[in-house]
């Protein structure tokens, strides 16, 4: 039995369940604009957070890098290298204080 999963599926779900200001952390920036659009927040793996302000530009600069890749025939691309431990502690504390951004302002 073959099971055919649609690639965006969990992205869709994660964004049907989500409401004004939940935080969603994730690396899509397709899914942060979403998230956005639904007055929730949005932070990237890296502690960058996403918001009306950079989500466009975001966007299209991911376009443009793609749009490039296939022009150049440069499949695929070194991933992102190991997470470290400053890595860790960065998002941490963006984490935090996006969770008291967002607290103070529903209070």
């Amino acid at each position: 039995m073959q099971i055919f999963v649609d690639a965006d599926a969990v992205d869709y779900k994660l964004i049907s369940i989500c409401h004004k200001g939940d935080i969603v952390v994730s690396q899509d920036y397709g899914v942060a604009a979403m998230a956005l659009g639904k007055s929730a927040y949005a932070i990237h793996q890296s502690g960058k957070w996403y918001t009306n302000e950079n989500i466009d530009q975001m966007l299209m600069e991911r376009h443009l890098n793609k749009k490039a890749r296939r022009a150049s025939g440069k499949n695929h691309l070194k991933g992102p290298r190991k997470r470290t431990s400053e890595d860790e502690e960065h998002f941490r504390e963006s984490f935090e204080r996006m969770i008291h951004m967002a607290m103070d302002k529903e209070n």
